[in-house]
């Protein structure tokens, strides 16, 4: 793994790329110790999941660093390990949506997984930014985090509008919260006296991540319910790839209006400077000897140029990438791995082992993006954000409960 990150960092010449080695060392360690805590038999007891580790380690790392080296910024040798888009796009790329074992209940999964999904992440955003003041990118990023996969779900948005930096409280929100949700709602799925496929819909449908998704499966401690959450979550991470197509299209084309709308500002605003000064001029010309030559100012001297790049230009900088891996990757998995059901299982099951590594990596690293200072500066935006959260997921519950009893009632 580490090896063949290392070989594209130097494709990509990505700044400080030959002190990879240094830094992935420490971030993989911090995953591997993350996995062995989320591992333990005392401690799993409290549905602490490795991603949860993974933050709390990472920000202890970072922080500790920041205490000794009195600075803010990370060394170079471990920033440039702290590769949270890869790691996660990496995960994407390995989900490996096997078709077949979409089929049976793909009908169903699909009510539950996208009929309200897009809207509620549209009209949560909205309240976000309407509603509790949050800045219109942190809450895109909040309720597609909250209604879609949490991490993956978050730094594909973010990625799509140019924001990756702005994935790190979000994220390390969901993962904190998601806690409660995997512990209680099997419990409720039981008072409620849903089916183990109602439950299993309804864990899919409504909790964050896939590894989230499959605990509190198992919590319930019905396979019929691990199998139909799985493949509502699988159905449902495939929504990542044209939601965030669509928000790179949708977010370029308001960028674009944005520059143009300022640009017509700035020229309007230098247009009204230079017809002041005209007439001031005419005023002082007239007390002047008419002799003396006029001296005449350029007009939008200060006027900034209109923006060059075109729209599919920006629209491509903006195309999360992975989508085409995705692609790749599930095309080539339903058409050259063998029909039979065993090895496909084996190979699926390796592909998400590794893409849950690659997952680990990128909690890790969101870790160690979180400052206790900045937490500290920023207590006001962080309620707002945990505010949203709290609304958006009880949403979700309650919506996502109500399409999974229907569709694994009466379709």
């Amino acid at each position: 793994m580490g090896l063949l990150l290392w070989l594209s960092m130097a494709a990509t010449k990505t700044v400080n790329w030959k002190k990879f080695p240094y830094g992935y060392s420490i971030v993989f360690l911090i995953a591997l110790i993350s996995k062995m805590l989320a591992s333990n038999e005392i401690l799993k007891k409290g549905s602490i999941g490795d991603s949860i580790w993974a933050i709390i380690l990472g920000c202890l790392l970072r922080n500790v660093i920041s205490f000794f080296t009195k600075q803010s910024a990370l060394p170079p040798w471990l920033k440039v390990a702290q590769q949270t888009e890869l790691y996660i796009a990496i995960s994407l790329v390995l989900l490996c949506i096997d078709f077949e074992v979409l089929k049976p209940l793909a009908p169903r999964a699909l009510f539950v997984s996208w009929l309200d999904t897009p809207t509620l992440f549209l009209v949560v955003a909205y309240f976000g930014t309407k509603v509790l003041k949050i800045e219109t990118q942190t809450s895109i990023i909040m309720s597609g985090a909250t209604f879609i996969c949490g991490s993956s779900a978050a730094i594909a948005l973010a990625s799509s509008m140019g924001v990756p930096h702005k994935t790190d409280m979000p994220i390390a929100i969901i993962s904190i919260f998601t806690i409660p949700s995997i512990i209680a709602l099997p419990y409720v799925a039981k008072s409620l006296d849903f089916s183990p496929t109602v439950s299993g819909a309804w864990f899919g449908g409504c909790v964050d991540s896939t590894g989230a998704v499959i605990a509190a499966a198992s919590i319930y401690g019905d396979q019929d319910a691990i199998n139909t959450s799985a493949v509502v979550k699988m159905i449902q991470n495939v929504l990542i790839g044209p939601l965030s197509v669509l928000m790179a299209w949708g977010w370029s084309r308001y960028e674009l209006q944005e520059a143009y709308k300022n640009e017509e500002n700035l020229i309007y605003q230098q247009e009204q400077e230079d017809l002041d000064e005209g007439i001031m001029q005419n005023r002082n010309t007239e007390l002047e000897d008419s002799n003396t030559p006029s001296v005449k100012h350029p007009r939008n001297l200060h006027a900034s140029s209109k923006p060059k790049e075109k729209a599919y230009v920006l629209l491509w900088k903006r195309f999360p990438k992975f989508v085409i891996g995705f692609i790749i990757t599930a095309v080539l998995f339903n058409t050259t791995i063998d029909s039979d059901i065993e090895i496909r299982a084996q190979v699926n099951e390796y592909c998400f082992y590794v893409a849950e590594w690659f997952s680990t990596l990128s909690f890790v690293s969101i870790g160690m993006g979180l400052q206790f200072n900045d937490l500290r500066n920023n207590i006001s935006s962080l309620g707002k954000l945990v505010t949203l959260y709290v609304v958006a997921q009880l949403v979700d519950i309650v919506a996502t409960g109500v399409l999974a009893w229907t569709a694994f009632t009466y379709l």
